[in-house]
């Protein structure tokens, strides 16, 4: 019985242990999460005829968020429950679509098939795992016994139906995967992708350097044959625009100065004897186990703070972006590895000329840093380095591994207050200053607050966007937000469903500007950080962008096409110079004609000074050796190559990897067919999400 009693308290874990093996099983989630809903009346949304009610749909949300609580000790923040929100909503579209394909498909369980799975040589694997005992050996035994106990009933009610939905789901699974093959040919190209190394001598040709724009003639009907092929480029959808204002519900000052004072009197308490590490125990969600920290460890607040105190030193408050903190300094070790402070001045080195005058400018800067100027004001003037203008330069501290192999090397031999340099690096020439050396870690007790924006805070910037939006709606939307100080942002184009520029990934949004005209105003929508009022500024309808407006665009495109034209003829009579098995070198007598050899390079991936170019690995593959090849139509120009030497293929070690390569190409196909699948599930599905009503 305590086998079953622990099944019963772990049947949310397990029933999503149940989904989570099955979404691994099928590479993607399908979202097969056993729902038990019960009926309201408000109606959050409709899918495919069946109606979510708003109270379902929450208890889902607050499965997933306590689900989310257990897991981290933490509750979510509001930006984690829009995400979890999202992420109900579309299993639940996902669950909804899967169900009637499975009953349009005729696909059903029989109880004898649960019995036969349940009793069989190979119960599910979860319910094996639960009758393991310390050895890993399953105890059938015990299992046999769980099973005919009557007072197990309803907990093997419960696992009966997720086993239903599991099965229901892999029968699924078979048929949309029915048709998913790999081909000998695949294969064997898979494994030479993956085995296969080639050293190539190649020409590539130019069309920029070997067709001049005067040698081709492109006319309007070049162009408009471009425009017809490719027809299918030119579809533009349906596009809005919008302006919009922003009012932030992040923690405002009296939020920050209400947690300094809670802080504050959590130090009061500890400075008037209270034990540091009891108190600690009362903000355990917020605050973390003590541990030893290194220099770099830590935000610079808590650095300066931490490791200028002495051990046994409450040190505090301390603000940073994570919240107000108070420390205790528990523990002291020295280890062998020091770490340094630094500052530093980059300075350009790309030509032998820039560095010689970097060398010159960085021996400059060391002899006025070392006669007292300011290396940070040096560092804002001189520096290359972009954050240089408002660091400083200040790289912080670092001990080995953070830095490259030359900057590393001479900053940890440094002193404190010691100006090094020159310093050559692959970024350039640098000139450091060592500003600290330490070679302490401390254990550290922390109490932590995190900064919060109160509901106060929040709903003031909820009822200002409101009043706004209604203002707005009777007003002028511009002049409106300039007399109340907010700026008028406006996004770029964008399409139905898809990411709002500026915004987000917010369907409310976009519902709105789909479903309304320009020049409409919405009420307000929560966003990232707070909240949004939207004017719909410009409409683009659904059509093919007409020839004349993109006939310029196009005209590059069709003079490319020539001279690719005009060029494979030059490399065809190259080819014939050369002959089957001449040496390309010969072609190196013309500046304009680059010949090069690769290296030794794996045929599947990028090439030495050429990069990813899949027709040049495919003649590496395929062209016999000391061959020169056909013209070879790459991304930038045409190529010639002569495979110097390549692996030999090995038939023994292929049908050794065979069904390993198998495997892992019908793995990458089932996932493109689940994405296609359920992807035109949805596209066609019909949807109602109403949840814009229901949450801010």
């Amino acid at each position: 019985m305590a086998i079953m009693t622990r099944m019963r308290n772990n049947m949310p874990v397990i029933l999503i242990g149940l989904v989570i093996v099955f979404v691994i099983t099928i590479v993607f989630e399908w979202g097969m999460d056993y729902l038990g809903m019960s009926r309201q009346s408000d109606t959050i949304g409709v899918i495919e005829g069946k109606k979510v009610t708003y109270q379902e749909f929450s208890d889902l949300v607050r499965q997933q968020a306590e689900q989310y609580k257990q897991q981290t000790k933490q509750d979510p923040d509001e930006t984690l429950m829009k995400q979890i929100r999202e992420q109900v909503w579309n299993n639940l579209v996902t669950q909804t679509l899967l169900d009637r394909e499975t009953k349009n498909a005729g696909i059903a369980v029989t109880d004898q098939e649960i019995i036969d799975w349940v009793r069989g040589e190979n119960p599910p694997e979860f319910l094996v795992q639960q009758f393991r005992d310390s050895t890993g050996t399953f105890r059938r035994d015990a299992y046999e016994q769980a099973l005919n106990d009557p007072r197990n009933k309803e907990i093997w009610i419960n696992v009966e139906v997720a086993l239903r939905q599991q099965r229901l789901a892999e029968k699924m699974q078979s048929v949309v995967f029915a048709s998913v093959r790999a081909t000998d040919g695949e294969l064997r190209d898979r494994y030479m992708d993956q085995n296969i190394r080639a050293d190539v001598q190649y020409a590539f040709f130019d069309p920029e350097r070997l067709v001049s724009n005067d040698a081709v003639t492109v006319s309007d009907d070049d162009i408009r044959k471009i425009y017809t092929e490719n027809a299918d480029e030119f579809k533009q959808p349906a596009l809005r625009t919008l302006k919009y204002i922003f009012i932030s519900d992040q923690p405002s000052s009296r939020d920050s100065a209400e947690v300094l004072a809670e802080i504050g009197s959590i130090l009061q308490r500890v400075r008037s004897g209270a034990d540091f590490l009891e108190v600690q125990k009362d903000y355990a969600e917020t605050s973390p186990q003590p541990a030893f920290f290194k220099h770099g460890e830590l935000t610079p607040e808590k650095e300066t703070a931490i490791f200028g105190a002495k051990v046994g030193d409450v040190v505090g408050p301390v603000s940073d972006y994570e919240g107000a903190h108070i420390f205790k300094v528990l523990e002291q070790k020295v280890t062998a590895d020091a770490f340094v402070k630094a500052r530093h001045i980059l300075l350009n080195a790309g030509t032998p000329e820039q560095e010689a005058s970097a060398r010159t400018l960085a021996a400059s800067l060391i002899s006025r840093a070392k006669q007292g100027e300011d290396f940070a004001s040096l560092a804002r003037q001189y520096s290359t380095e972009p954050a240089a203008s408002s660091s400083g330069g200040d790289l912080g501290w670092f001990g080995k591994g953070r830095m490259v192999k030359e900057f590393e090397t001479a900053a940890l031999a440094g002193r404190p207050g010691q100006v090094i340099g020159p310093v050559k690096t692959q970024f350039g020439i640098h000139v450091i200053k060592i500003e600290g050396r330490d070679n302490r870690e401390l254990k550290v007790a922390t109490i932590t607050l995190p900064l919060k924006a109160s509901n106060a805070t929040k709903e003031d910037a909820f009822q200002r966007a409101q009043d706004f939006a209604y203002i707005a709606k009777k007003g002028n939307f511009e002049t409106d937000a300039e007399a109340s100080g907010l700026k008028v942002m406006e996004t770029a184009e964008f399409a139905k469903g898809g990411f709002i520029p500026g915004l987000g990934q917010f369907e409310s949004i976009s519902k709105f500007a789909f479903n309304n005209d320009l020049g409409d105003i919405s009420d307000a929508y929560q966003v990232n950080n707070g909240y949004a009022v939207v004017k719909i500024s410009a409409v683009k309808k659904e059509g093919v962008r007409p020839f004349d407006e993109v006939k310029e665009s196009l005209r590059g495109r069709a003079l490319r096409e020539k001279k690719m034209a005009a060029l494979k003829a030059i490399v065809e009579q190259k080819r014939a110079s050369v002959g089957d098995n001449g040496d390309l070198t010969a072609l190196s007598s013309d500046p304009n004609i680059q010949v090069q050899n690769t290296g030794e390079f794996a045929v599947g991936g990028g090439i030495p000074t050429v990069g990813r170019e899949f027709a040049f690995a495919g003649a590496a593959k395929n062209t016999p050796v000391g061959s020169v090849s056909g013209p070879v139509e790459g991304r930038r120009g045409y190529y010639l190559l002569k495979v110097l030497n390549r692996t030999p293929f090995d038939s023994a070690s292929y049908n050794v990897m065979k069904n390993m390569l198998a495997t892992q190409l019908i793995t990458e196909k089932r996932q493109r067919v689940l994405t296609q699948w359920l992807a035109k599930l949805k596209e066609t599905a019909d949807i109602e999400d109403n949840r814009d009503q229901f949450y801010r």
